[in-house]
């Protein structure tokens, strides 16, 4: 007999299945939404879970489908009969997936549902009453049986204790001739609530019924129960009067394989779910990707923390089939890596509660230059984004006059961001749908700098120090990577060499990285004028999963050439001194670690990496690196960072160290502020303290030379407290750099702000040509092969080829700057040749080619309108990918006449053939400034006009320039406001459009003969804001405005994040 606390105890474990389903039915309803749902049958009130719990669930369901799935289809002797018993089912809906997914395999095959006998009868009452669940069996029968209690030709039902295993045999003996079965045993997260004997006890069992599988899913302790995962896991758990009874013998993959070999099973697989994911048995890369489309994701260190600690077993009573790399996964490789001991402080008084992760730091300097305060910026807090930043100092006491003093109006809130030691604040994200590209310098106040090309957050970012160490200027930053929303990652780079030239895009080169985000990057000591050297490593694929790429990278010193930057990338060398080099490269290679630096040396701390958990001893690694000019870099001394007694729970609380921030101070002090994890389902962990440790500088020949030895380190760092948190207000009106010089004001004849220059480039591959199209920004492209046209096309020539009896229209314009919006133009139909002579004649009159078939319904197209011009121009093999995605390819002859002000929507490349022409850009951004009027690509504005109105609106643009001559590519971006004025007499071009979003982009349906008929969602847009404004008509004139001019400030609130 169980006595009164053991039976409360097993109505605890009944009621955890009420929460589990609702995390099913979460998953049913958005991961599966092609399919019958049968979780609706048993929970009440949906509730849709975070996605990181949808996702754990999805994976725990996934695997056992998997597993279930190759059972249901693998062959067995003829008249033999597959069973699949699901262990402690509760309101589990296995048999009904299986019969939709594998009704074939499923031919014959028994359902068995086993838990609790009142659980059970619950569970019969719904299937009874539910004809979407009953009418899939056949043969249904009620029993009333002590352990039966229904049954039917597919499915049957028993009400037993799993401790009772002779009951639940002769139960199953009733239903089916147990030595002519082949059975397949599932116990997700069931029998781990069992005391441990009685666990085993049904291992053993399932064991002896001949030719027989088991799958089992629960909870293990990866890196024992200190780890501040497993310490959440297991209270959560025991508060809830539930303790996992198995967990502690059985705490690790290695030992689940010992308990199911030990116990009759021949063949035993086991992975954790985080090895399961990335395991090409369960996921294709695929089918990862996919995933994300299903809801954004961006809780990657939360999801492999909890796939590590649980297991799959699939265990089997035949003998095993083939050699697996089981044995490979079971932990990490072992490594001779030397230990430093290291003594973590924490304040003896913590009263100032920390709760800050994935934000970032800089540190701060009083006047006479000693590190006095630390500050921690944005990032999540306990129940959202953080508009604040904490500030850290010596004893908690006063910082003095520091710089943060003076920080209001800054970025606004944010988490995933990167900030480089100059304090140079590099986008981030809100959401993982809402990525941001502003950039700030948080120094002796907070200004605004140039934006990123493209939002990114996850990114890697560094300082490449101070043009200028002795003058003002602002510091420069190399960025890496990241992700441009939930789907994309950012396979660049970019450049920030200054306040004139913003960031700059990046030609990669050697060995090209694999495209990842929360990759970590440092950036090596150098000297004045020599080129910049780093290292990049780790960081997680767009599939979601973690590579091992260590990488060496090189960048010139000129970073204000007027040629792309060059980013060279190579491997990063282990030296062969350190032993097991896919070892080292394993514990390396992490996503979302914190890097720091100290005098010598590097410390890499947190994170994840692919497979497994970080254990604690590797949790903190201290590297240094060596290179020259020839070799490379590699990798020279490898130790672990290690306090034994906070490991062995002695010392200090151990920190969970994802999403907090790391800061080396001159003095040789590591400080650890913030950071923290949901742990699934079961709370939220916090490092409420902050840490500090010395860093020992007194051995640094051995540290180059005895990589086997200890090196015995247990200074004791001065300890840093949280003084306070301060508000950072989101800026209205940010202030500009700093380094941004006045400039003497513009004569009356000049225009009121200069344009900067469009930067030129050649390309050498199809690729370089791509990452131009995906940085959206214009650039010239120079020394690209278009042809003969070049030297054989003039005014003449044209005549000759064309014809000059051929018919066109053109646009004769009454003064030099052709107005759409006025149409102070007329449309006229002449002979080619008449053209030609008024432009030789200088007369305003230009021409844009048309089809020749149906100008009022084709795009223009060269080689269909002018085939003898189309052999003598060709896009050079680079630009492939517009050949490929072609729209339209216009000839456009000009005489003194310039293009109005407009945008298209597609993107395209005008290509000079003669004369020159200088052409203004402008960002999509300035559409507000330039006199657009609503659902008009054109406007009315002069931007070559020289007047006062003019130089008011355009300073407050962004504006770019170029002179185009033969030969010159101008590649413009989708939307890219744009006007064009020749430099020449006559000017001829040829302008190609093309695609660049795919099928689903958003291109309206229907007639675009030009190329710019807005985008599907904007014309709904514009329709939906008409219904909106109708909707207002009945209020007084004043309550309208009021309410519209709120509508648009939430429109305003949406598209910046």
């Amino acid at each position: 007999m169980r006595s009164p606390k053991d039976l409360a105890q097993d109505d605890q474990v009944m009621a955890t299945n009420n929460s589990s389903i609702v995390s099913k039915r979460s998953v049913e309803r958005f991961y599966y939404p092609d399919e019958p749902h049968f979780f609706r049958y048993f929970v009440k009130k949906p509730l849709r879970r975070s996605p990181l719990i949808n996702r754990g669930y999805h994976l725990r369901l996934h695997v056992i489908d998997v597993v279930v799935r190759e059972f249901l289809k693998k062959p067995t002797p003829d008249g033999t009969t597959k069973v699949l018993v699901n262990l402690g089912c509760g309101s589990d809906v296995l048999p009904w997936q299986c019969l939709t997914r594998y009704r074939e395999d499923c031919r014959g095959v028994k359902f068995v549902d086993v838990d609790f006998p009142d659980l059970i009868r619950r569970k019969r009452q719904t299937v009874l009453t539910t004809p979407e669940l009953i009418d899939a069996f056949t043969s249904v029968e009620e029993v009333d049986g002590p352990s039966v209690v229904l049954k039917s030709d597919e499915y049957v039902q028993i009400g037993c204790d799993l401790r009772e295993l002779k009951t639940l045999e002769e139960a199953l003996s009733t239903i089916v001739d147990i030595p002519r079965c082949s059975f397949l045993f599932v116990a997700e997260v069931s029998i781990t609530y069992m005391e441990r004997e009685g666990a085993d006890g049904v291992i053993q069992w399932a064991s002896t019924l001949g030719n027989a599988q088991f799958c089992l899913l629960e909870q293990i302790l990866p890196d024992g129960p200190r780890h501040p995962f497993a310490e959440t896991m297991l209270a959560h758990f025991d508060k809830l009067n539930t303790p996992l009874k198995s967990v502690h013998v059985y705490p690790t993959l290695e030992s689940q394989r010992e308990r199911f070999t030990s116990r009759g099973w021949n063949s035993v697989d086991t992975w954790t779910l985080w090895q399961a994911w990335a395991d090409s048995r369960f996921l294709t890369e695929e089918e990862r990707r996919k995933l994300d489309a299903v809801e954004p994701f961006d809780e990657w260190e939360e999801f492999a923390i909890f796939g590590c600690h649980y297991c799959l077993v699939h265990a089997s009573t035949s003998p095993p089939q083939s050699t697996d790399a089981c044995g490979e996964r079971l932990a990490p490789a072992p490594t001779q890596i030397p230990t430093e001991r290291i003594r973590v402080q924490i304040p003896e008084s913590s009263l100032k509660k920390i709760q800050r992760r994935f934000g970032a730091s800089t540190t701060h300097t009083s006047p006479n230059g000693n590190t006095k305060g630390l500050c921690n910026f944005l990032g999540l807090g306990g129940s959202s984004r953080l508009q604040s930043f904490d500030i850290f100092s010596l004893h908690g006491e006063d910082p003095g006059a520091c710089s943060f003093r003076n920080y209001a109006d800054g970025p606004s809130s944010r988490m995933c961001y990167g900030i480089t030691a100059d304090g140079i604040l590099v986008g981030g994200r809100t959401s993982p749908l809402s990525p941001l590209k502003d950039c700030w310098l948080l120094s002796a106040s907070v200004y605004k700098l140039q934006d990123l090309p493209r939002p990114l957050y996850r990114h890697s970012v560094v300082s490449l120090g101070y043009a200028e160490p002795t003058g003002p200027s602002i510091p420069r930053a190399l960025l890496i990577g990241g992700k441009e929303g939930p789907l994309a990652v950012f396979d660049g780079a970019y450049v920030f060499a200054s306040s004139k030239t913003g960031w700059r895009s990046c030609k990669v080169a050697g060995e090209i990285p694999i495209p990842v985000s929360g990759a970590f990057c440092v950036t090596l000591p150098g000297k004045p004028g020599q080129d910049f050297r780093g290292i990049f490593g780790g960081g997680i694929r767009d599939d979601g999963v973690v590579t091992d790429q260590l990488l060496a990278w090189r960048l010139g010193h000129d970073l204000e050439s007027s040629m792309p930057p060059v980013l060279t990338f190579s491997k990063l060398e282990v030296s062969p001194s350190l032993g097991n080099e896919l070892a080292i490269r394993r514990v390396f290679a992490r996503y979302g670690a914190a890097c720091a630096g100290s005098i010598a040396d590097f410390m890499l701390l947190g994170g994840i990496i692919k497979d497994c958990i970080i254990p604690g001893r590797d949790d903190m690694l201290r590297f240094r690196i060596a290179y020259d000019g020839n070799s490379g870099c590699q990798i020279t001394h490898v130790s672990r960072l290690v306090d034994e007694e906070m490991l062995e729970g002695r010392g200090p609380p151990r920190p969970l160290l994802v999403g907090a921030s790391v800061e080396t101070i001159p003095e040789s002090q590591i400080v650890i502020m913030g950071g923290g994890a949901t742990c699934f389902s079961m709370g939220t962990f916090w490092n409420s303290s902050v840490y500090s440790f010395q860093i020992s500088q007194r051995d640094s020949q051995t540290l180059q030379t005895d990589q086997t030895l200890p090196h015995d380190a247990e200074e004791k760092a001065p300890a840093w407290e949280l003084w306070k948190t301060q508000e950072l207000p989101a800026a209205q009106n940010p202030a500009p750099p700093p380094d941004l010089s006045p400039k003497a004001p513009p004569s009356k004849g000049e225009q009121g702000k200069l344009p900067k220059a469009i930067p030129c480039m050649k390309l050498d591959s199809a690729e370089d040509f791509l990452r131009v199209l995906r940085d959206r920004q214009p650039v010239v492209l120079s020394g690209s092969n278009i042809g003969p046209c070049t030297s054989t096309w003039d005014l003449e020539s044209l005549v000759t080829k064309i014809g000059g009896d051929r018919m066109v229209v053109i646009h004769d314009s009454s003064t030099r700057n052709m107005d759409f919006v006025r149409k102070n133009f007329q449309y006229v139909t002449t002979s080619f040749r008449d053209f030609a002579a008024r432009v030789e004649k200088e007369d305003m009159v230009y021409l844009r080619a048309l089809s020749s078939d149906e100008p009022s319904d084709k795009p223009a197209n060269l080689t269909a309108d002018f085939p003898s011009l189309a052999a003598e121009f060709v896009l050079p093999p680079e630009l492939g990918f517009v050949s490929d995605n072609l729209f339209s390819s216009v000839l456009r002859v000009s005489g003194p006449v310039n293009m109005w002000l407009h945008y298209d929507v597609m993107a395209n490349v005008y290509c000079q053939i003669h004369g020159s022409k200088r052409m203004l850009l402008f960002p999509p951004s300035d559409v507000q400034h330039l006199a657009f009027r609503p659902g008009a690509s054109s406007s009315n504005l002069d931007v070559f006009d020289s007047s006062d109105a003019t130089a008011a609106a355009l300073i407050q643009t962004d504006h770019r320039e170029a002179v185009l001559h033969p030969g010159d590519i101008l590649f413009l971006p989708p939307l890219w406001l744009h006007a064009g004025s020749p430099e020449s007499a006559a000017s001829i071009a040829v302008n190609v459009f093309f695609r660049d979003l795919d099928d689903k982009g958003g291109y309206a349906q229907g007639r675009d003969v030009y190329g710019n008929r807005d985008l599907a969602p904007y014309e709904r847009g514009r329709q939906d804001v008409a219904k909106i404004a109708r909707s207002f008509g009945k209020l007084p004139a004043d309550a309208r405005e009021f309410y519209l001019l709120r509508l648009a400030d939430e429109l305003k609130a949406l598209m910046n994040g």
